[in-house]
């Protein structure tokens, strides 16, 4: 009865509100009121995929779970797992899967009007120019090529055609990764000294991809430099680095495991930085902004890491998968 006295009005007659942040419970009304933020309803667009190894499987789950997505085409260089793709996918016989010397099937097919690229890293910029020169939209991994003239050319290009070329650095999307950069921009810091970013990878790609995928300064840490300068607004005047290859068969092919990074903004403000290849304890991405008003910062999602447990005398646990 102590505490009675401080209960207040009813729930049901206090005015609730929610952060903008909260896209959750955001959606959760939306959902159960039907109302839609959403542009009035547009027609499926038809697209083709390239590449469905480590990336291109990953945004295939997407793609296929989203009912404006017809998909026509999937291009692969394992023909002896088209029917495996096939079965896993549950795709249809209206699916067409091609290998990549096929490729000409895919940019003549006028119907096609955007094209989703996760093949390696090498092959990006052919793809994209092909598409873009055949007026096709595309969402293509990082990098768009392998080199800044590359690159630039690329979206001039489609520019030029009036197309959407798409470069996925998907932290931009997370809910959490913007609601930080906006808060950021919004002066919720104040003066921006420190940027920490961590990106540790899992699970360990394999040999076979790493090989082929430009190397980790383009494969992997174009996230983390991308990261800082979106939430900086700026790019750094001054790069430091420095790489180690700690796993053999990583070194064995002339690409690192861990890099530390340091960047110098005009700002003022500094981003640090460490990636790693393998986190055995699973995928690492967390982001911490320090100003003179504060700081802000982004955690791991934890579907399994925030399960706590008690067992006799050893104190709370997490529950952590290690391979």
């Amino acid at each position: 009865m102590a505490t009675k006295k401080f209960a207040g009005v009813s729930p049901y007659k206090r005015q609730h509100t929610h952060p903008d942040s909260d896209y959750t419970f955001k959606d959760f009304l939306n959902n159960v009121s039907l109302v839609s933020d959403k542009p009035g309803k547009k027609p499926p667009v038809v697209g083709a995929i390239f590449g469905l190894g480590r990336a291109g499987s990953i945004h295939f789950t997407s793609i296929v779970r989203n009912p404006r997505i017809v998909m026509k085409y999937v291009v692969d260089d394992r023909p002896e797992k088209f029917a495996e793709l096939k079965s896993f996918w549950d795709l249809s016989d209206d699916v067409i899967f091609l290998t990549s010397k096929e490729s000409d099937r895919v940019y003549k097919d006028k119907s096609v009007n955007v094209v989703f690229i996760g093949s390696p890293t090498y092959t990006h910029h052919a793809i994209v120019v092909n598409c873009i020169a055949n007026n096709k939209d595309v969402f293509c991994e990082k990098p768009i090529a392998e080199n800044i003239e590359d690159t630039r050319k690329c979206f001039d290009a489609a520019k030029a055609k009036g197309r959407i070329l798409f470069a996925a650095f998907n932290r931009r999307f997370d809910p959490a990764y913007r609601n930080l950069k906006n808060k950021v921009r919004e002066g919720t810091v104040g003066h921006v000294q420190i940027v920490k970013v961590t990106a540790r990878d899992s699970p360990l790609p394999s040999i076979e991809y790493l090989a082929s995928s430009g190397g980790v300064f383009h494969d992997c840490l174009v996230h983390d430099f991308d990261m800082a300068c979106w939430v900086l607004g700026e790019l750094p005047n001054k790069v430091q680095a420095t790489a180690t290859a700690l796993i053999p068969e990583i070194k064995a092919i002339n690409d690192f495991d861990n890099i530390a990074f340091l960047l110098t903004f005009p700002s003022g403000a500094i981003a640090i930085g460490d990636n790693s290849r393998y986190s055995a304890y699973g995928y690492d991405q967390r982001l911490e902004v320090f100003g003179d008003k504060g700081m802000i910062k982004v955690e791991n999602e934890k579907p399994t890491h925030s399960t706590e447990y008690v067992i006799g005398q050893e104190g709370v646990n997490s529950f952590v998968i290690a391979d």
